[in-house]
């Protein structure tokens, strides 16, 4: 999603910066942790839906939308600093419901946690792709893919940046076991790119804009030209069981209020600028290479979804290729067709 101190030149240059935003991460999730025994009540009350979110997330579209207007229920957000801390909560039944993108819940599913994708969404337009890119430094010396053969190229372990490295090195016939990966946050990673302790950093949303648009960063190679890849909100198996009425309601009022930003892409970005602290210009290369349209939890989505667990368990990342018929519920199918299905139709 969004972090507002990624815009912040002075903690690319900085190690003390580096230090505290990496202290200020473990701390943040650490806060979660101790917060989580006093949440067990709320999330078993049947009357708030508990959604662990990232800022900039679904909270800022929701809002930006109307959709948090006349609200039946409580909704309770959990912020986190990353999707990590956020699928872990979800295991855990700290949050009902959270958003992560394909490659991220692929991670987490594979490595055995109890979630499962409710809602999907796929960007679209011209933009879709472009904003999972690897960045290099605008005057580093890498030209093509074939150029990171024995590079440091920094992302988050299973992250969507893993997966756009691989597909990438796949469609380009490169063995992606020349690759040197290095796992950092983005924020680090970000800072490491700057001081040269990285050849490259594969990224995506506010961070690609922010690299591109204000540090003068460049793109060496984007998912512009691959098939657009999925986003999720996933729950576990206590909400679906517990809170189906509150997840039906909650993942509808997702799908209008993206059908909404496409329709208003500017007025979506002024909203998240202000919501984020990130420029407006950032905020609108965010929007329009994510935003998209909602799509169904079919056999050919898990099939999709199948082709990420080959990648990861083909570079080592995942030890084995789960099952994934536990892992999405295309169960809210219907709540979100209806939620955008035009008037009389």
């Amino acid at each position: 999603m969004i972090d507002p101190a990624a815009s912040n030149p002075a903690a690319r240059r900085s190690p003390r910066l580096w230090l505290l935003g990496a202290l200020a991460l473990a701390l943040a999730t650490l806060a979660f942790l101790l917060f989580r025994p006093a949440s067990q009540g709320e999330a078993a009350d049947d009357r708030i839906l508990i959604v662990g979110d990232q800022r900039g997330g679904a909270q800022a579209l929701l809002r930006a939308a109307g959709e948090l207007d006349g609200m039946p229920y409580r909704i309770k957000w959990a912020l986190f600093p990353a999707a990590s801390p956020l699928l872990e909560a979800l295991d855990a039944g700290a949050v009902d419901i959270g958003g992560i993108g394909g490659a991220p819940f692929a991670f987490a599913y594979a490595g055995g946690a109890h979630i499962r994708a409710v809602t999907a969404y796929r960007p679209a337009g011209e933009h879709a792709g472009r904003g999972s890119a690897i960045i290099v430094p605008k005057d580093s010396p890498l030209r093509t893919l074939a150029d990171l053969k024995g590079r440091r190229v920094a992302t988050i372990r299973g992250s969507a940046g893993q997966d756009l490295v691989l597909r990438l090195l796949e469609r380009a016939k490169i063995d992606s076991r020349t690759i040197r990966w290095t796992y950092l946050t983005n924020g680090e990673a970000k800072a490491a790119l700057a001081s040269g302790g990285i050849d490259a950093w594969a990224t995506w949303g506010s961070y690609v804009g922010i690299a591109v648009l204000e540090d003068g960063d460049r793109i060496l190679a984007d998912g512009g030209n691959l098939p657009t890849g999925i986003g999720f909100y996933a729950a576990n198996d206590k909400a679906i069981d517990r809170k189906r009425a509150l997840l039906a309601d909650y993942v509808a009022r997702l799908a209008r209020a993206r059908a909404w930003a496409r329709d208003h892409i500017d007025d979506y970005a002024r909203a998240l600028s202000s919501e984020t602290g990130i420029s407006f210009e950032v905020a609108r290369f965010a929007a329009q290479a994510y935003i998209g349209e909602a799509v169904p939890i079919d056999a050919a989505l898990i099939r999709e979804q199948g082709r990420i667990f080959e990648r990861y368990h083909a570079a080592g990342i995942i030890p084995a290729i789960p099952k994934a018929d536990r892992g999405y519920d295309g169960s809210f199918n219907r709540q979100v067709a209806e939620a955008v299905r035009p008037a009389g139709a």
